[in-house]
């Protein structure tokens, strides 16, 4: 049997390659081609060229086969492609069997576990897939794999089935086995009317199949498995693996990391029942094989040979072993040899970050730092993707482009991203958000050229988005356009925002056109999606299925649809509501080629520097390798055996325990930390906005540390780099902004409702009227006060204007003219129909309130003239300049004692007392107005009252507050505020006083669209932090 094995602190592929050189005589390098070397992945492969090259010092070679071997462990890799596996029935697509499965899943009962939703179908069509391929891959019973087809195959899982004895499971999973057992048969009558094999049993098949076609015709030259089965492999490549050590003429197999010398006998057996330890898998391999540990010899490219320089410490992976033992071996603990694990130390070192981000950022200092030696190359690995994108993003920082070796998800490339966002917006009836995200995505263009799209999209948003939400569909969109840009200034604008929809309509077609409750196949969903989205990606110039799949990306992308088309076929129909998370589902697990190399760079992937999985990174060597999220549940994952079979049942089918993944993942640990002569351990103390707790292996190894003399990892230089790198010289806060313009950048006109701010605030007034800042709504906000307030002083409006002048109806005429009112203020705000529902029981009250002070003021005075929302403006003169005075009154009623100003608001109104000390000045300042006969259509006149009604439309539906009464006494306090406001505008508008930001805290609003420009948190926490002047 010739079983040989490379020690974890030696360069795998190095000593591998300089052993078969070895072998090759000198005289015949011809020899070398005709090798075949099995290897675990492609990565691998393409690294062992590389360490051919090196091993021959620069000459020539005519390397051998090397193929990366698929089924050799249980992730997955490459198919074998050798001759034999051609007469194999092709193996069915991976989205086309979860679609086939789902539709059987989807009509499981909900009231027996049965999914709620697709994509609940979707994800355990998934699981259920993994579990058929775990159960081809694990059949130990290789005759039948090799001499059965298919349906008997089936027939025999489906009677170890049954032998789960029922009454031993909880009643749930008897339901789940019984069906269980029925897709099963379903999904084999369907396998065997397509001619196809499932994806599991293929490959476990094509290595049965090889296997045999090696034993009944063995080739005459070398073959070699190199680095097959770290942490464990499944039965049919076991035997491949025995034939290759023990029938092939010159057959053998090399084996990583295993010095089984180097454990005692007692505890080389203890590894054998241990599945979470890291040579268990390997241990079990040899013992299936009928090997012995003494079996095992040293690969004979490892001696000290001179192209294989011994730079990982030689203790190190004793070090590892020893803190990795099983509970049986503990014991070894007890025994302190600090002088003998100190060196094992040399180059390891621990990263401990408060958070991921923090992680990131040292992680990519560190391997940026090693990019100083001109010869050195570094990794991170890790199983975290999240965190492989964020060192991605700060390497960039530094000018070093490092692409994930996982590549980029599908759904989180631009183009998948369009589509995913266009499947939401079909499902929220184009809600503002939504739809704001489809529009503005880069990809979109809707047949126009992007600058002309861009500015109607903006003007769409401005214009109908920001605020409450407009109705539902195109039909809401269109009349909160028609409201929001009504002026005849804006006349071409709006004639572009309806093209705009106009566009968008046609694109989108029978997408979003579906009725609640009504269902399609997803297929056709599928189809009308994409078609909407090639429509809103085409330009002027360019189609749109050429812009949605271009590049590598795009040609992922459009693989990933084409094989998702036919699969939707097999799915039973959806609401257009859940088409979204099942579209979700389906592109979940895809990915692209990583994009940082491939988009607008003008260099492609630095050559020293990679992101690497935990597959991807087996045999590869570093000169610095950081081992990144070393958390529980990410280093390992959390074990879990599925949501179809419970542990004690995988254990009766015959299945390996979930655990035995740990002992995979343990491997691929150690096996990485010994891969690099530097090598950093890293984890975040935060993770997700949750605390995390170490990995398991790296608690074990501090313990044993500690143990050993209070020896310990040492803690690397990268966190203090981290915290370097943003840090600033010590901020100093500003002052108190007091901006000073130049009297022609002064506004010459003021409203009566900024006079307030200008006293309370001036560096708020500066910024709307001198910046000219006004602050957006938030997108589909909830409708407030302001959106409230518009509603009932439109209603008000129309019903005065019904009344005005006129003798007085009756209660039960006025009433209706309310109504009309109503109904055309609702009209013409359009909100959605919920918020039109909520308002207008509100309005009803409001009406009844209006009826009745009408009804009182104008029986008793007669038809009152009464004008509303009317401009008015005063001219305010000082030293030769002019500055006018604006006011937009809500209403004047012309009374015979005179004139009546009332205000509406539908909140809380200002006090009397504020009113008459100038702290409200704003129906003081109309009084001025109107004395002056500043409102159009309104005689100068004194005013008699100053009124607020307060108009909640709550239990108490509406309330009159007369703030101030008597002409003398308003006649007074407009000369008083007019005096004041003279006094503001020849400081401040015609003078040269600064704008100081809140100059009376007290009098100051407690919060100002203006506080972060003003950086008010700042400034104002440096003033109290310094005490009074």
């Amino acid at each position: 049997m010739r079983l040989h094995a490379i020690p974890a602190h030696l360069p795998f592929l190095d000593c591998l390659a300089a052993g078969v050189l070895r072998s090759i005589p000198g005289d015949a390098p011809e020899r070398l081609s005709r090798v075949t070397i099995l290897l675990p992945t492609r990565r691998s492969a393409r690294a062992l060229r590389v360490a051919f090259l090196r091993a021959a010092h620069g000459r020539a070679l005519l390397l051998p086969r090397m193929r990366a071997l698929a089924g050799l462990s249980t992730e997955d890799a490459d198919e074998l492609a050798l001759p034999v596996l051609l007469d194999l029935p092709p193996a069915v697509d991976p989205l086309r069997r979860q679609a086939v499965l789902a539709g059987y899943i989807a009509r499981l009962p909900k009231d027996r576990g049965g999914p709620a939703t697709p994509e609940q179908a979707w994800s355990l069509a998934g699981a259920l897939a993994t579990l058929l391929d775990e159960i081809a891959l694990e059949e130990t019973d290789l005759d039948l794999l090799a001499g059965s087809p298919p349906e008997a195959l089936n027939d025999a899982w489906l009677e170890r089935l049954e032998k789960l004895v029922p009454d031993t499971h909880a009643a749930h999973w008897q339901i789940t086995l019984r069906f269980v057992r029925g897709v099963m048969a379903q999904w084999q009558d369907w396998l065997a009317r397509e001619g196809l094999l499932d994806i599991g049993m293929r490959r476990a098949q094509a290595l049965r199949a090889q296997t045999r076609a090696w034993q009944q015709d063995p080739p005459r030259d070398p073959v070699i498995a190199a680095g097959i089965g770290v942490g464990g492999t499944i039965p049919a490549a076991e035997e491949l693996l025995r034939v290759v050590a023990t029938e092939l003429p010159q057959g053998c197999v090399v084996l990583h990391g295993l010095d089984a010398g180097s454990l005692e006998p007692r505890m080389w057996e203890a590894i054998h029942d241990a599945p979470t330890h890291p040579f268990c898998g390997q241990h079990r391999l040899l013992q299936r094989l009928g090997a012995r540990q003494e079996d095992v010899k040293r690969w004979h490219g490892c001696p000290a040979d001179e192209a294989v320089p011994l730079a990982v410490p030689e203790r190190r992976p004793a070090l590892l072993g020893m803190a990795l033992r099983p509970a049986a071996g503990l014991p070894a603990w007890q025994s302190r040899r600090p002088s003998e694990w100190r060196p094992a130390l040399e180059g390891l070192s621990q990263l401990t970050a408060p958070d991921a981000q923090a992680e990131a950022v040292a992680i990519a200092l560190t391997l940026r730092e090693a990019l100083e030696d001109p010869k050195a190359r570094a990794a991170l690995v890790t199983p975290d993707r999240d965190l492989a994108r964020r060192v991605s993003a700060e390497l960039a920082r530094h000018g070093v482009t490092a692409d994930d070796s996982a590549g980029e998800p599908l759904g989180e490339t631009p183009a998948g991203a369009f589509l995913r966002l266009l499947a939401r917006l079909a499902a929220t009836e184009l809600a503002p958000v939504p739809l704001l995200a489809v529009l503005k995505h880069p990809l979109c263009a809707g047949g126009w050229d992007r600058p002309r799209w861009a500015a109607a999209v903006r003007r769409l948003e401005l214009a109908a988005l920001r605020g409450a939400r407009p109705g539902p569909g195109l039909e809401g969109l269109r009349a909160a356009a028609r409201a929001g840009l009504a002026r005849e200034a804006e006349a071409a604008a709006l004639a572009e925002v309806m093209a705009l929809l106009g566009v968008l309509e046609t694109a989108l077609g029978g997408f979003t056109g579906l009725p609640e409750g009504v269902t399609r196949p997803p297929r056709d969903l599928l189809a009308a999606h994409l078609a909407a989205a090639e429509a809103l990606a085409a330009t002027a110039l360019v189609a749109g299925g050429l812009r949605l799949y271009a590049g590598e990306e795009g040609e992922a992308l459009a693989a990933h649809l084409a094989a998702l088309d036919p699969a939707m076929e097999a799915m039973p129909p959806v609401a257009a509501a859940a088409w979204p998370a099942l579209f979700d589902a389906a592109m979940a697990g895809a990915a692209a080629p990583s994009l940082r190399a491939t988009r607008g760079r003008e260099h492609g992937a630095h050559p020293r520097v990679e992101i690497l999985g935990l597959l991807e990174a087996r045999l590869l060597t570093f000169d610095r390798v950081v081992l990144g999220a070393l958390d529980e549940t990410v280093w390992p994952l959390a074990t879990d055996p599925g949501p179809w079979m419970s542990r004690p049942m995988r254990k009766d089918f015959g299945l390996p325990e979930p655990e035995a993944r740990i002992g995979r993942v343990c491997a691929d640990f150690l096996l990485a930390a010994c891969s690099a002569p530097v090598a950093v351990l890293s984890r975040a103390a935060r993770r997700g906005g949750a605390p995390t707790v170490p990995a398991r292996w790296l608690t074990r190894i501090e313990t044993f540390l500690q143990g050993q003399d209070g020896l310990a990892l040492d803690q690397g230089p990268a966190m203090g780099w981290a915290g370097q790198l943003d840090r600033t010289d010590r901020p100093e806060p500003c002052g108190r902004p007091a901006p000073r313009p130049r009297p022609d950048q002064r506004p010459a006109r003021i409203s009566v409702t900024q006079v307030e701010t200008l006293i309370a605030d001036p560096y708020a007034f500066y910024a709307r009227h001198v910046l000219r800042l006004r602050a957006l709504d938030p997108l589909d906000a909830d409708a407030g006060a302001l959106d409230y307030g518009n509603l009932v002083h439109a209603a008000m409006a129309g019903f005065v204007r019904r009344l005005s002048g006129r003798p007085w109806p009756g209660a039960d005429a006025a009433r209706a003219r309310w109504a009309e009112a109503a109904r055309e203020a609702l009209e013409q705000a359009a909100p959605r129909p919920g918020l039109a529902a909520f308002w207008t029981p509100r309005l009803d009250r409001i009406g009844g309130f209006a009826v009745e002070q009408e009804a009182a003021m104008r029986q008793g005075e007669g038809p009152v003239p009464s004008l509303v929302e009317l401009r008015g403006e005063l001219p305010l003169r000082l030293d030769g300049r002019e500055v006018v005075l604006t006011a937009y009154a809500d209403r004047i009623d012309v009374t015979p004692q005179g004139l009546r100003l009332l205000d509406y608001k539908t909140g809380e109104p200002p006090t009397g007392e504020a009113v008459r000390d100038g702290r409200k000045p704003q129906l003081t300042l109309e009084a001025a107005i109107a004395a002056a006969g500043g409102f159009e259509g309104v005689a100068p006149a004194d005013a008699a009252a100053l009124v607020y009604w307060k108009l909640s439309g709550g239990p108490v539906p509406g309330e009159e507050k007369r703030a101030v009464e008597g002409a003398p006494l308003v006649r007074q306090l407009a000369d008083d505020a007019r005096s004041a406001l003279l006094g503001l505008v020849g400081d401040f508008l015609l003078g040269d006083r600064a704008f100081v930001a809140r100059p009376h805290p007290k009098r100051a609003p407690a919060g100002s669209d203006y506080d972060h420009l003003s950086r008010l948190a700042e400034w104002a926490g440096a003033e109290d932090a310094r005490g009074p002047a």
